[in-house]
């Protein structure tokens, strides 16, 4: 037999300036994609104050109940409402039948469809004058507005029209 020599299998590996290059590439992303959804975010949040200093019929508010009301069970976090009547003091809104544990949930629920029930909303609208309307946006319980362009939010129809 012939004598082998001590061979060494030798591992695959980058090198160290590929490794940190790629490290910094993989930050660099990471922060540019966060920028971009708290762009995004403040954008909404301005359109939303936009909408508030502005109501139309058919806006959408999404509030959050535990601001609202005292006696709510964990579950019972939030809700949707619909602007029903603008008068030239202030505003009607019907609230939706469901609560929500999460505020994903409620988004959740329009992309499925759930607005395009017709008993969705309530029958009985409650008034709201604009100061207190400005005042429940700024104390956080509605704390996202949407306006339905074309009768569509988040890709589902936001009425049973």
């Amino acid at each position: 037999m012939l004598p082998t020599l001590g061979t060494k299998q030798l591992k695959p590996e980058l090198s160290t300036p590929l490794t940190k290059i790629l490290f910094v590439i993989c930050i660099l992303v990471s922060i540019a994609l966060g920028y971009q959804k708290y762009i995004e975010h403040t954008l909404e949040q301005e359109q939303a104050l936009t909408y508030i200093d502005n109501p139309k019929v058919g806006d959408i508010y999404f509030l959050d109940m535990r601001l609202l009301q005292d006696k709510l069970t964990l579950k019972n976090k939030y809700k949707l409402a619909k602007v029903v009547r603008v008068g030239d003091e202030g505003l009607s809104i019907v609230y939706g039948s469901f609560f929500y544990q999460w505020q994903y949930s409620v988004v959740q629920s329009i992309q499925y469809g759930d607005l395009r029930n017709i008993d969705y909303f309530t029958s009985n609208p409650e008034y709201f004058a604009f100061n207190d309307i400005k005042k429940m946006s700024s104390q956080g319980a509605i704390y996202l507005v949407k306006r339905p362009m074309g009768n569509k939010i988040y890709g589902n129809y936001a009425s049973p029209d």
